[in-house]
Order: structure tokens, then sequence, then C-alpha cells
């Protein structure tokens, strides 16, 4: 064999190796991902997702033909302050309840009951499992971003393997966002509850640029109050900014402005919240 040959013979290989190694590192089970209103998750490919929302709750139900396996997915839409949670995860932990012992009939021997915890992504969660000898339910709920998120999950025992990958995708990928809540005043606190009615964030503001007075602005003599919407994170960053009235002339200033200013990070029960309200801009003719 030439040195030629022999180099190519060399470089065959390893690409070869590289690209084993490449698909090893890659290969897992293909997922669908799903978002909609409060709430983003995947699952593998090869079930369905059904959406049976209601004004009260999201409800989604995902579910493999041919497969026992069933993992109702259930999210207040209100939000639970801490105060009214007892009540609240009591009357939502057995409506799921209900549903799940209803999938095991009316047998001579009720399903053994047993309580657990687990973890739904980085939060604590509690749980109900009932156990016949031929099927298992759970019942999974928690108090995540100030909603109640629970889960209701049946199989037999011939698809607990399959169970098993539903359950670990969706409850490591399970994503509840901050709450939005609108300030209606400069001296108010956010509640529950509350509508977008222009509420003042000005004197809220920890900084608070002001815009440059534009030059063509100045030119035409133009003044007059700039008001912006904006969106505030958990942290206090202004991620979403734009004018809702005011000149022209004056409105990029504005937001630009509005896109640098900081807030202190509000919260509800104790939970960081996502705030809206807007920040008014005043110029003066020059």
């Amino acid at each position: 064999m030439t040195s030629t040959s022999k180099v190519a013979l060399c470089i065959g290989i390893i690409l070869s190796f590289l690209s084993v190694s490449s698909y090893a590192q890659s290969a897992g089970p293909e997922l669908s991902h799903f978002a909609a209103g409060e709430i983003s998750l995947d699952y593998p490919s090869g079930f369905s997702l059904a959406d049976e929302s209601t004004p009260e709750a999201q409800q989604f139900v995902i579910t493999r033909k041919g497969s026992s396996v069933q993992l109702t997915i259930r999210v207040t839409r209100h939000l639970v302050l801490e105060t009214d949670l007892p009540t609240a995860s009591e009357t939502f932990r057995e409506r799921l309840l209900k549903a799940v012992v209803l999938t095991f009939g009316q047998g001579k021997n009720p399903p053994e009951r047993t309580s657990f915890q687990t973890q739904i992504g980085t939060q604590q969660a509690e749980g109900i499992r009932l156990r016949s000898p031929r099927k298992t339910g759970e019942v999974i709920w928690g108090w995540w971003n100030l909603h109640l998120v629970g889960f209701a999950f049946v199989r037999s025992e011939t698809d607990e393997s399959v169970g098993a990958q539903l359950w670990q995708t969706v409850s490591s990928s399970l994503a509840v966002k901050a709450p939005l809540v609108t300030v209606m005043g400069t001296g108010a606190q956010p509640t529950e509850g509350t509508k977008i009615e222009g509420g003042v964030l000005n004197g809220k503001a920890l900084a608070l640029p002001y815009p440059p007075y534009p030059a063509l602005a100045r030119k035409a003599h133009v003044a007059g109050t700039v008001i912006v919407q904006v969106l505030i994170d958990e942290e206090g960053n202004v991620i979403e900014a734009h004018a809702v009235d005011g000149h022209p002339l004056l409105q990029a200033a504005c937001v630009a402005a509005a896109r640098q200013a900081r807030f202190s990070p509000t919260r509800l029960s104790g939970v960081p919240i996502r705030v809206t309200g807007v920040i008014q801009y005043n110029f003066v003719a020059q």
C-alpha cells in the first residue's frame, strides 16, 4: 500500500469514527413542542395532544394510539394567592383525583392508595398514587408562579415503559410563565385581576433616562406628551416597549429611552411577576 493510500485510509477511519460519535451523542426520541397561554412543554413524537381547555383552566390530554397511557395536564387560568392556597389546592386535587378513580371502575377491591413527593421541572409537587394489579393512576399537583398545576396520569402495567418516557419528557420540560399584572397608578400595588388602564410607572423607576429632544422635532417646535407602553420582567428590566400616544417625531426617542429604564422587581404573594404599564415623557417646545 502506498503512503498516499495509507493516509487516505486513516482519514476515512477518523471521519467514520467522528460520524458514529456524533450520531451517538444526538440519538434520542424525537420531540414535539407545544405552547399555549401560560404553559409550554415537550412530549415524545408518536403521542397526540388534545386541547380540552375551559374558561376556568387550560387542560391538555396526551395519549398514544394503541396504548393505555393518558396524561392530563391542568393549569388554572386565575391566579391563586398564598392565602387562598390550602382551600384552592384541595378543590383542585379532588377534581383530578375523582377523574382518575373513575378509570378504575367499580371493582370489589379499591385500588391501593399512597402519597408521595416528586419534582416537576424545578418545582416540588405532591402526589397520590392509586394502584391495582393491572393499572396505575397518579394525581400530581403543585403551585407554580401563582397558578395551580396538576397532572392525572393513568397507564396499564404493560405500558409502564411508554408512560415513563412520556412523564420524563413532559415533567422535565414543562414551563409556566410568570404572571402578568398591570399597575393601575403611581402609588398602587399590583393585585390579581387588574386590567390595563394606563397605570403610570414613572414614580416606580429606579433609573429613568430622559430621551433627547429630536432635532427634527426641535426644528418644528413640536411639544406635548408621549406615552410608551412597557412590559417589565421579573428582574425589573423593560423587555418590550412601544409608543401608544404622542407626536410621531417624538416617539422613537421615547421608546429607546423607555427600553433603558430599570425598576425594582415586583412580587405578588412572594412570587416574582411581570408588570405592564406606561411611562410618560413631556416635551416643551424650544
